[in-house]
């Protein structure tokens, strides 16, 4: 029988495909190799001194999870892995600490990975570079500095592998242990406390990998802060406060004034006071857009005479900020205060009070050298 043109290009491309599938399946010795059971997953490989931890999953529902394991490292032979261990959800955790030839693994240099087990297929490969940590920092301090808690302590005696980048501060308030974080390339870093609350630090070293040493915490906590003091005299001002509810020089001594100021840094707390003799009137805490309002009294007892109300707090840059409001108590026993404009009486009211404080506005801030940035951690367990 002749075929025609059509049926011999089909048998020639089954026979192609059948020479192709055959070669692919000898090995170098000319043996047909049996498919092994699907392969295992490598999670993550991390770096540990001298060595790298691997962490090992298999997925497949119809096929027994090994009960032996191998890998291979740049490209060696099958090494049995040592001590695997099923852990935290892995089906396999295990360490490699030297190479095929036996010589131990080189801190700061990247291997590949590849894991298996007999009778099955290899994995995918995955990378790691074996490292140390930077040390631990010293013990921090905290010291209460016009307002704010000025944190300080000493670097680690060993670096790492890695050359030092710089510390994250740990800022644990309260005892709901909710946490603020700075992070800083100095030795110091200044945290703006919301008063009434103790605080406790904690501070690690950070490498320029990236990697975090262990944390150093100070012996112990602060104790509650109080809010800020009031200068003895009536200080250069930063801005003016305004007053709402009520018509200038309509307020009686003793009533009931409500008195709005901003550019404060959100969440902290600010101490309205009036002079010439400091009284603390009440504290408060800045919303988010840095203002507050207040309602105060204007004290019974205030002699007549020229007066000022002052509130003093921190701007988002950790100085100090202080708005003021003239006001004047004739002789008839009237307060009048400064003028106010229509358009400043008609500003919103912010803040809460410092009784009941928005713990997530605080702000961790970092003065001087290095760059601070706030960040949000998990609290410690």
């Amino acid at each position: 029988m002749q075929l025609t043109s059509s049926p011999r290009r089909a048998l020639g491309v089954l026979a192609a495909a059948t020479i192709g599938l055959s070669t692919a399946l000898l090995g170098a010795t000319g043996v047909a190799q049996a498919a092994g059971y699907p392969a295992p997953t490598i999670q993550a490989v991390e770096g540990v001194d001298q060595g790298l931890v691997v962490f090992v999953s298999y997925d497949s529902d119809d096929d027994p999870v090994p009960t032996s394991w191998e890998y291979s490292i740049n490209g060696s032979d099958p090494i049995p892995a040592v001590d695997p261990e099923p852990a935290n959800g892995f089906d396999a955790v295990f360490e490699i600490d030297q190479l095929a030839s036996g010589d131990p693994l080189v801190n700061g240099t990247e291997y590949t990975v590849r894991v298996g087990a007999p009778g099955y297929d290899w994995s995918a490969e995955a990378k790691g570079t074996p490292f140390v940590r930077p040390g631990v920092p010293g013990v921090p301090t905290a010291e209460l500095v016009d307002g704010m808690l000025v944190v300080s302590w000493t670097a680690p005696t060993s670096t790492g592998t890695y050359p030092l980048a710089g510390y994250q501060v740990d800022a644990v308030v309260g005892e709901d242990g909710y946490v603020e974080s700075c992070l800083t390339s100095a030795l110091t870093c200044s945290v703006m406390p919301i008063a009434g609350y103790d605080y406790l630090f904690l501070v690690r070293a950070i490498d320029a990998k990236g990697n975090e040493g262990e944390e150093s915490v100070a012996a112990a906590r602060t104790g509650k802060i109080p809010a800020l003091a009031p200068p003895a005299s009536v200080p250069a001002k930063n801005g003016d406060l305004t007053m709402t509810g009520a018509a200038p020089g309509a307020v009686q001594p003793g009533a009931k004034v409500r008195v709005t100021g901003q550019g404060y840094a959100p969440g902290s707390t600010v101490t309205v006071s009036v002079y010439s003799t400091p009284q603390v009137l009440t504290t408060i805490v800045a919303g988010p857009d840095g203002a507050f309002s207040v309602e105060v009294t204007v004290p019974a007892g205030l002699a007549a005479g020229a007066h000022t109300l002052v509130a003093s707090g921190h701007d988002s840059n950790g100085a100090l900020r202080h708005v003021t409001l003239p006001i004047t108590v004739s002789a008839g026993g009237v307060a009048t205060v400064g003028q106010v404009t229509a358009a400043q009486a008609t500003l919103a009211a912010t803040g809460a009070d410092v009784a009941v404080p928005v713990i997530g506005g605080l702000a961790a801030l970092g003065l001087g050298a290095g760059l601070i940035v706030v960040a949000r951690r998990r609290a410690a367990a």
